[in-house]
């Protein structure tokens, strides 16, 4: 998450050894990204602080929310094209999603993911999930939330958006995963070597590192990268 800020585009860590908080803070010391572990409140914060041009907005994102997610924003800050005034929730309209309340909500088909939109802008998502098979009376709970303020660029909404209705695997550790949600995801177990893992992280980093600069990408080594996102 955190490194192709730092290799790609140069942004400063900030850590204080004895706190598990990390922020990143772009050389211009306009952006910032906060990691703050904290199980009542949102983990990641993406903020933009105010100029005589553009107005301060903050992302933010609850402690579950898939990395792949976060990075969207990150990386559609970083390379991303001049800013639209194209409605962000397009991606979900595309991908079947239905409105209500006056078009300010839109839930996914399985009704399970949320997108309200505050009349003056701000954006929340909600995501939930159901007990396991084992639950005599399933209920919905909570998997992750994000909230994007009024002045959020319509690209970095529009970005995250289209990660959430993306069909491309991702790559995790199933022990690793919060047990209920293991029931509402497709899992496909494949044995993954410990080096090709590691380099999926770097070839991301030149991946970032050849549209911010235009250089041509590095060749691919023997046998190819591991198939994931490339946000």
């Amino acid at each position: 998450m955190t490194a192709p800020l730092q290799k790609a585009f140069r942004w400063q860590p900030a850590h204080n050894p004895l706190s598990p908080g990390v922020r990143l803070t772009r050389r211009d010391r306009q952006a910032e990204l906060l990691l703050s572990p904290d199980p009542d409140d949102h983990w990641w914060t993406l903020h933009r602080t105010g100029t005589s041009t553009e107005q301060a907005w903050t992302m933010r994102f609850g402690a579950r929310t898939p990395a792949e997610i976060v990075a969207a924003a990150t990386d559609a800050l970083t390379t991303g094209p001049a800013d639209s005034t194209a409605d962000p929730k397009q991606a979900l309209e595309h991908a079947g999603w239905k409105h209500a309340v006056l078009d300010r909500q839109i839930s996914s088909p399985d009704g399970f993911v949320t997108v309200s939109r505050h009349p003056l802008g701000a954006m929340h998502i909600e995501v939930t999930a159901h007990d396991g098979p084992w639950a005599s009376e399933p209920t919905a709970r909570p998997a992750w939330r994000a909230y994007f303020s009024d002045r959020t660029p319509p690209r970095l909404a529009a970005a995250v958006l289209a990660g959430m209705v993306s069909s491309d695997p991702l790559l995790r550790d199933e022990k690793a995963m919060v047990p209920f949600l293991r029931y509402r995801v497709r899992i496909a177990r494949e044995r993954v070597p410990v080096h090709q893992a590691e380099h999926a992280l770097w070839e991301r980093v030149d991946h970032l590192t050849g549209r911010r600069t235009g250089a041509p990408l590095p060749p691919q080594p023997p046998g190819g990268s591991l198939p994931r996102r490339t946000r």
